[in-house]
């Protein structure tokens, strides 16, 4: 008997699959779609302190807000190619908890990007239109820092060069969990995005919020090994379904909430009421 979410599909359509996947393996990655960036920005700026939130206001254009410029590091990313590496670190999935920055090139990782942004942006240097610009950055980058495939590699790009079929659909594993896992999580809970507009109880957000950057990193690179990658049948491409989506929609709603609330602490640290 087949798992929910298989499909049966002879030969032929396996090769049909297989290049279909390829063709979506073609596509950039491009982190959280905005569905994810969105719902993280609007979470962090829940969490704010009334001084943060009045700073960001004065950095940002009217009619801006935290949840519009949450997708602008994807919007700019084709006219700036410099920034793609700047959107993840492929840190091999087996890789023990330590140093990241062997895997950081010297063009530059989410990770390290994410350090320097927060950095920037205590800093007293810089004019309100490099200041607004590190901010869209950072809140775009430490979003897709809590994506799995974003933290982790097995020689396969984050997952981008490996092909599933996910409900029927041909893709890539990097791809759905950028965004259907995110889409079929809020479609059939439409009580969980709801709650990302609400505050996180104190003692949870305290959890969250404990040790750094670093640390938050690792913590998604686990996540990647012992769920993404968990569990991924060896026929290519992978057929997932419900089983699949079952397990990483736990992992996703967990990483969109804890990236809201650290970008919230990252914020609040640079305007302290």
């Amino acid at each position: 008997m087949r798992r929910a979410g298989e499909v049966k599909y002879s030969w032929g359509m396996s090769r049909i699959f297989l290049l279909l996947a390829a063709a979506a393996m073609a596509a950039p990655a491009w982190g959280w779609g905005p569905t994810g960036h969105q719902a993280i920005a609007r979470a962090a700026w829940l969490h704010l302190n009334p001084k943060a939130q009045e700073e960001i206001r004065k950095l940002l254009e009217p009619g801006e807000t935290l949840e519009s410029i949450s997708t602008w590091g994807d919007e700019v990313r084709p006219n700036r190619r410099e920034s793609a590496p700047w959107h993840y670190v492929n840190v091999p999935v087996w890789a023990p908890r330590g140093d990241w920055t062997p895997y950081c090139p010297a063009e530059g990782c989410v990770v390290r990007r994410v350090h320097e942004l927060a950095a920037a942006l205590k800093s007293p240097e810089g004019d309100r239109t490099q200041r607004a610009e590190a901010l869209k950055y950072l809140v775009h980058f430490l979003g897709d820092m809590h994506q799995p495939l974003h933290a982790a590699d097995r020689k396969d790009r984050g997952g981008n060069d490996l092909p599933v079929v996910f409900f029927g659909r041909a893709s890539n594993l990097h791809s759905i969990w950028d965004t259907p896992i995110v889409e079929r999580l809020f479609e059939r809970e439409p009580q969980l995005r709801a709650q990302l507009d609400e505050r996180t109880p104190l003692e949870q957000r305290q959890e969250w919020q404990r040790g750094g950057i670093d640390d938050w990193l690792w913590e998604t690179h686990r996540a990647s090994r012992e769920v993404a990658y968990a569990n991924i049948p060896e026929m290519r491409p992978a057929v997932l379904g419900a089983e699949y989506q079952a397990e990483a929609e736990v992992i996703v709603w967990k990483q969109l909430r804890k990236a809201g609330v650290r970008l919230a602490k990252l914020l609040n640290e640079t305007w302290p009421e």
